[in-house]
C-alpha cells in the first residue's frame, strides 16, 4: 500500500502537467459580456424605441441569456486556443 503522502492515481499512471490555464482571461470574458449586457439593456429601455411588453422579456430573460452564451462561446475559443497551443 502506498504512503499516503505520495501522489499516484488509481490505475498508477504517471501524469504530467501541462501550461497554466489562463482561467483570468474566462473570468474578464465573463465580467465584459455583463457590462456589455448592462449597456445594451439601457440602450434598450432608453433609445430602442421597443414597447414594453418586448422590453421586459428581453431585459428578464433574453439578456441575461444572450450574456450568459456570450461568455461560454469566448470561454471555448479561449480553451481551444488554450489546448493547440499546449500541443
Amino acid at each position: 500500500m502506498p504512503e499516503p503522502d505520495s501522489s499516484s492515481t488509481l490505475l498508477n499512471r504517471v501524469e504530467s502537467h501541462g501550461q497554466c490555464f489562463p482561467w483570468y482571461l474566462e473570468k474578464l470574458s465573463f465580467i465584459l459580456t455583463i457590462i456589455v449586457a448592462i449597456f445594451a439593456g439601457q440602450w434598450m429601455w432608453n433609445d430602442s424605441g421597443w414597447d414594453s411588453f418586448i422590453l421586459w422579456p428581453m431585459s428578464l430573460c433574453g439578456l441575461p441569456l444572450i450574456a450568459m452564451f456570450g461568455a461560454e462561446s469566448i470561454s471555448r475559443v479561449i480553451q481551444a486556443l488554450h489546448k493547440r497551443a499546449a500541443k
